[in-house]
């Protein structure tokens, strides 16, 4: 008898792709002056302002985001606050006109134009239909960054006592009102003075998703320290939904993903994966999610490709992407954000990556041989809106504990994970447990494989069940009308008009 797996829900539109966007400040329309600046200026119809002066609110619009500058002038005297924009090469700062100078001479990535964030108040930039921040590019100004090297006039600024600093809060605001936030360290003072000397990439994914805008604001000790900072290059993704199977994700044949790109994160359908990477003298530490192709089940010690296998082979349902996790048993670990509103997650597919099954299955590199009463367990943490823990989900790649020898499996296949008690999240985390631990923690390698996160929960059944329920159509993927279930997946209608999906193996 064929074994197939019935999934029991009706054939949906395809899944909306992920959308990845980069504001790069480049397609603003606004127009630059002779110097190469552009801070809003008398633009429109003015409001009165708190001491009487005329204000301008000038907007700019750059991809998914926009800002506005408050252009300020009475009687003749003007200043301004919020984002302006500069497409200034010079380093320098000697005068006013050179507040719109950055230190490293343009934009990031070799671009042309770039942000300048002054002023105190609401400094910020709104995302149209809200989306997750990726992540924005930072340098220092050249103002700043002459006030915190040097004494600047009669003025002490310069920065040389443990504990001045000068730093950029980034605050994001979510559809639902809550918010969270971050510090990027523009400089400081520790055993001597460090600061960031080029344009630098903030990852913002931890500040989640569903952001409908930004604000800006600084935190220096020195209140004569000019609180300015440059951005640019702020990256969205946006238009996200459906199952997360990484068949999205291009791979050539028998490779891997593992961030040493340094994008940190990847997405596949409605989620965002968080990866992290460090190099160790030439040495790649990844961990986190990875996302690989991968056919061999063996670990033959070779980490750079092997911790990349799993146990199986290839993905669930005979897919041939599939993410594999490595936990940080140290610090810094990674999840996985639902990209929109918190939703209730089905479940996913999950089983062991080869390191760690062969592992336990042999006992190897100073881990044992699981036995009976043995078992490795994952838990998974789910994280609601509110930034507040659902509830978890253990889940046992390893399970030795019976006196019953045929109920001990250590897992080889694809098994479904129901994550549905964990209620509406924003986002899942990861723990490992083991039973063989040893002075630094656990021995068991700390990695698993996933597959088909928020897809479809499969129901065991067989071809001849489904016929007596009703089928009386069969169709492969390309709408060939078939005489019977072919192995891999088959498109089924049932006599009560649903189309259902079947895997056949």
């Amino acid at each position: 008898m064929k074994k197939v797996f019935y999934f029991a829900a009706l054939l949906a539109m395809p899944a909306m792709a992920q959308q990845t966007t980069v504001a790069t400040l480049e397609d603003t329309g606004v127009e630059f002056n002779d110097k190469g600046y552009w801070n809003g200026g008398m633009i429109g119809e003015p409001e009165e302002g708190d001491w009487g002066e005329d204000v301008y609110h000038c907007t700019w619009q750059s991809g998914l985001v926009n800002s506005v500058v408050d252009f300020n002038d009475m009687d003749g005297y003007s200043w301004w606050g919020g984002i302006a924009l500069s497409q200034s090469t010079s380093t320098d700062f000697v005068v006013l006109d050179d507040q719109y100078n950055n230190i490293v001479g343009g934009g990031a990535n070799g671009s042309q134009t770039y942000g300048v964030i002054y002023g105190e108040g609401t400094i910020g930039i709104n995302v149209e239909g809200g989306a997750l921040v990726k992540s924005i590019y930072v340098a220092n100004s050249a103002y700043a960054h002459n006030n915190f090297t040097i004494n600047t006039g009669s003025y002490d600024t310069k920065f040389t006592a443990e504990g001045d600093h000068l730093y950029l809060n980034i605050e994001a605001t979510h559809a639902d009102g809550s918010k969270k936030s971050t510090v990027v360290k523009l400089a400081e003072y520790g055993e001597e003075l460090t600061y960031i000397e080029g344009w630098t990439r903030i990852a913002l994914d931890q500040l989640g998703s569903n952001v409908v805008s930004l604000a800006f604001s600084f935190d220096c000790n020195k209140p004569m320290v000019a609180t300015y900072a440059c951005i640019d290059d702020i990256e969205l993704v946006t238009g996200t939904e459906g199952p997360a199977t990484f068949e999205n994700l291009d791979l050539a044949e028998e490779s891997f993903w593992n961030g040493t790109d340094g994008t940190a994160s990847f997405v596949s359908g409605g989620f965002l994966f968080e990866n992290g990477y460090q190099d160790y003298d030439g040495y790649p530490y990844c961990y986190g999610f990875f996302y690989t192709n991968r056919t061999a089940t063996t670990y033959g010690g070779y980490a750079p490709t092997d911790q990349y296998n799993s146990a199986v082979g290839h993905g669930a349902e005979e897919s041939s992407n599939y993410a594999t996790y490595n936990l940080n048993l140290f610090d810094n670990p990674k999840g996985v954000i639902v990209l929109g509103e918190a939703q209730v997650i089905s479940g996913c597919y999950l089983t062991n990556n080869a390191y760690a099954y062969l592992s336990m299955k042999n006992g190897e590199n100073g881990t044992k041989k699981f036995a009976q009463g043995d078992w490795f367990k994952l838990t998974i943490t789910g994280t609601g809106a509110d930034g507040e823990t659902t509830g978890s989900v253990d889940f046992y790649l390893a399970d030795l504990r019976s006196e019953n020898e045929a109920e001990q499996y250590i897992l080889d296949e694809w098994k479904w994970c129901d994550l549905t008690p964990l209620g509406k999240v924003q986002r899942l985390d990861f723990t490992m447990s083991s039973t063989d631990n040893g002075n630094w923690g656990m021995n068991t390698p700390a990695y698993f494989c996933m597959d088909n996160l928020g897809g479809e929960k499969p129901v065991t059944t067989s071809i001849k069940t489904a016929v007596a329920q009703g089928t009386n159509q069969i169709y492969n993927l390309n709408g060939r009308q078939l005489r019977s279930a072919q192995k891999g997946i088959n498109i089924v209608r049932m006599a009560d008009g649903t189309v259902q999906k079947v895997l056949t193996r």
